[in-house]
């Protein structure tokens, strides 16, 4: 009986990796490889896809290639809306990135608030650039629209 169960897990955990359950991972995986490599290439034919299917993490990759421009067209726009998305599913780096942007004005309009807003949300989650910055921006920006950034930032969920 032993050996009838012995053989139905180790076929099961066959056809588990065999269907493509973990796909995605290995998928990632792939493209990290890829990427470290300098193989942009690659890495976005796999990021890509995966980015527009709603992985956060793919998300973050396929902005940051749009904002240096490997393997494709330096675009600060498409790496703001990739950053974005991202970031609104509470991705820490994306909410970084994207404040970044804010603060600079790179494919978005310049707004300080907009940029303290996603600061505080990457520090939310630990992130002590994060906290220097939207400290650094606090000088700049009225206590009176601190005061809605922080309402509007109890109120905010991810998607």
């Amino acid at each position: 009986m032993k050996k009838n169960t012995a053989y139905i897990m180790f076929f099961s955990i066959l056809l588990f990796f065999a269907t493509g359950c973990c796909k995605k991972e290995l998928n990632l995986k792939e493209a990290s490889k890829a990427y470290l490599k300098g193989d942009y290439k690659e890495a976005a034919e796999i990021f890509l896809p995966k980015a527009k299917t709603g992985d956060a993490e793919a998300m973050v990759n396929i902005a940051f290639m749009y904002y240096c421009g490997m393997h494709v067209k330096q675009d600060f726009v498409q790496a703001a809306q990739w950053y974005t998305k991202a970031a609104e599913r509470n991705h820490p780096n994306a909410q970084f990135s994207l404040a970044t942007l804010y603060e600079n004005g790179e494919g978005v309009e310049q707004d300080l608030e907009e940029a303290y807003f996603w600061y505080s949300l990457a520090e939310r989650q630990g992130d002590e650039d994060a906290k220097r910055s939207r400290i650094e921006l606090e000088q700049k920006i009225s206590k009176t629209n601190i005061k809605f950034l922080k309402e509007r930032l109890e109120n905010w969920k991810p998607l």
